[in-house]
């Protein structure tokens, strides 16, 4: 497949075909990572980043035992140069 360069402000930008992206599993609004090696520029879809808060959401609640130990910990004060 081929497409042009075009002019987009101050960058440039390339048309991809529907063909491409569904080829590649790349979805409109997707998080792309850019990579230029040896002449050839890439695109590949970014990994996701998750916060702590969303992976324990995530995580099945029957799953997870928290003793008093644990408690005790998650709701101490800040030692050294922790971030809050």
């Amino acid at each position: 497949m081929q497409t042009n360069i075009r002019k987009w402000g101050n960058s440039a930008g390339a048309i991809i075909p529907a063909a491409a992206l569904a080829k590649a599993g790349i979805n409109l609004g997707d998080t792309v990572e850019v990579d230029v090696r040896d002449g050839q520029i890439t695109l590949k879809q970014a990994s996701p980043k998750y916060t702590l808060e969303q992976l324990l959401e995530s995580s099945p609640k029957e799953l997870v035992d928290i003793n008093d130990e644990d408690r005790v910990w998650l709701h101490s004060s800040p030692v050294g140069k922790e971030i809050d």
